[in-house]
């Protein structure tokens, strides 16, 4: 869907600039501020659904990592030493928390 986005924004971009070159060699001398006005605002357009799909393809991006990392942390809280218990204050550990089976990143 990103790429998607990203081509079709490029497309729109693309043919305001010749729809605006265009209009600069066959327009009239009043035809062509309107029609340079048409040519920048299908460009404006066209690179917001290009940034949306740029912004969509970051998105996936860390969401694929975020399984990864939080197996990650999983893995670390596992190897750490655990403290003895008279050091441990009275309320649960933040660790105790990361610690579950069932903590993933995306949750927070």
């Amino acid at each position: 869907m990103a790429g998607l986005l990203k081509v079709v924004g490029g497309l729109v971009v693309g043919l305001a600039i010749l729809f605006g070159i265009a209009m600069l060699f066959f327009g009239s001398a009043g035809g062509v501020a309107a029609g340079l006005v048409v040519a920048l605002s299908y460009a404006f357009s066209g690179a917001m659904i290009f940034a949306f799909g740029l912004m969509l393809e970051h998105l996936e991006a860390i969401r694929s990592e975020c399984n990864r990392q939080s197996y990650m942390l999983k893995d670390l809280l596992r190897r750490m030493p655990k403290a003895d218990a008279s050091t441990k204050e009275s309320g649960v550990s933040h660790l105790d928390q990361l610690a579950k089976p069932n903590f993933n990143f995306k949750d927070v």
